[in-house]
């Protein structure tokens, strides 16, 4: 039955069927195959798995990522990046991923952020003469340090579905995302010296531009602070800092620079409610998928097939890895974490991991799906946004990849990269 479910899934997919629907219908084949249970436990299943307070932040996540992109915030915190590294050499690159950054601290979506950058730098980057695909590469992995960074989408629902704490995870995302944004910075610079990429708008650092760009942009930097700040000091749970982070850009949007009209908000909102509806379904979907595999007794014959190759920590943490980077190409982030993460954690705590240290690298892995094809929904938006090649922008990708699993490594080598900022707190 299990293959039947597997096989079932991939088969809708190359059909172009969307992840949940792949993930539900598989699903509903596999039980009405074997006659296991009512059919009225289809929507009881997929509604538990929806009714967590943890992941009540998603839609509001969703729609703080909108907000930004419609009220123009994106584009002062694109300009207070430019003033300050935009005038290197690849500056613009360190624009881009220092953008990310910022934004990654507010909304929590890294195709939410992928998509705002897009708008804003890859045209100004082709200005200046980067090439396109180098263009929407870098935007599709400046937008998947989103993920990293808290606040973190995949991270509310790993919480929810894996029993960890959701602020630790917030916290422990803190420096990987960091250090990330760091390599993809020098990772640019090596490219854009090598190939001799872009021109810059200005040969020297401009204190004027810089006050200005600070002054329009100090309101939207208090955002990422007010809402990591709240749940390191306790102020609010993570869930509750996603409504604090709507009602912030919302005020910022409405009422203190006005870009936003009363009647732009219904547009806001449905566009809001569509990209959370497509989580919420893929959710579900795939929480009654992992309820077969676990039914079936599938994450004990996976542990004992693993375990018998080895039982050394290292290889075992190597193969949960390896499953999620070729997960990720195929199946969407969360429905693989969804999938996969109740199965393989209980054995990577019997290998010695940190559940914190196991959940942030879930999210990197998560990440690096987003950059790879044919599922890469990070690099899809880039490409779309650029009107380039999906082959060409990969190309230009790869050493963004190999980033994200040079820093996988660096975490599983040195788990207090993950754990310090969290352990300080307690």
């Amino acid at each position: 039955m299990i293959l039947l479910l597997f096989l079932a899934f991939f088969v809708l997919l190359i059909l172009g069927v969307p992840v949940g629907i792949a993930l539900g219908v598989s699903s509903i084949i596999v039980i009405l195959w074997e006659g296991m249970v009512p059919l009225v436990l289809f929507p009881q299943k997929m509604f538990v798995s929806m009714n967590s307070f943890t992941l009540l932040a998603i839609p509001f996540f969703m729609l703080t990522g909108v907000i930004m992109d419609k009220s123009g915030l994106t584009q002062r915190l694109v300009n207070f990046a430019d003033s300050i590294i935009g005038w290197t050499k690849g500056g613009m690159s360190y624009v881009s991923v220092t953008s990310g950054m910022m934004m990654g601290g507010i909304s929590g979506s890294a195709p939410a952020d992928t998509a705002a950058l897009s708008s804003v730098m890859t045209p100004s980057m082709v200005k200046l003469g980067y090439p396109a695909r180098f263009a929407a590469a870098l935007q599709a992995a400046s937008g998947s340090i989103g993920i990293i960074i808290p606040p973190s989408i995949p991270m509310v629902v790993l919480g929810g579905i894996a029993g960890i704490s959701v602020g630790k995870l917030f916290l422990g995302g803190i420096i990987p995302g960091i250090l990330i944004g760091v390599l993809f910075m020098v990772a640019s610079r090596i490219i854009c010296s090598r190939n001799n990429y872009g021109e810059t708008k200005s040969n020297s650092f401009s204190g004027s531009y810089f006050i200005d760009s600070l002054k329009k942009a100090i309101l939207p930097l208090f955002a990422p602070i007010i809402i990591v700040g709240g749940i390191l000091t306790g102020v609010f749970t993570p869930t509750e800092s996603s409504v604090i982070a709507v009602v912030y850009t919302l005020v910022l949007g409405i009422f203190i620079y006005k870009s936003i009209k009363l009647r732009d908000l219904p547009s806001i909102f449905m566009e809001a409610i569509i990209s959370s509806g497509n989580v919420m379904l893929i959710i579900a979907a795939s929480s009654l998928f992992s309820w077969i595999l676990v039914s079936h007794n599938f994450p004990q014959t996976l542990s004992s097939l693993i375990t018998s190759v080895s039982d050394s920590p290292f290889f075992i943490i190597l193969v949960i890895n390896l499953i999620f980077i070729v997960g990720g190409m195929f199946i969407e982030g969360l429905a693989l974490l969804i999938m996969f993460v109740p199965i393989l954690l209980p054995i990577a705590l019997a290998a010695g991991m940190d559940p914190v240290v196991f959940g942030v690298m879930i999210v990197i892995n998560i990440a690096i799906g987003t950059l790879t094809p044919p599922v890469g929904v990070c690099l899809f938006v880039a490409c779309s946004a650029a009107g380039v090649k999906l082959d060409h922008a990969m190309k230009s990708a790869i050493p963004f990849v190999l980033v994200l699993c040079f820093a996988l490594i660096l975490i599983v080598v040195f788990p207090s990269i993950v754990t310090v900022i969290p352990n300080l707190i307690e």
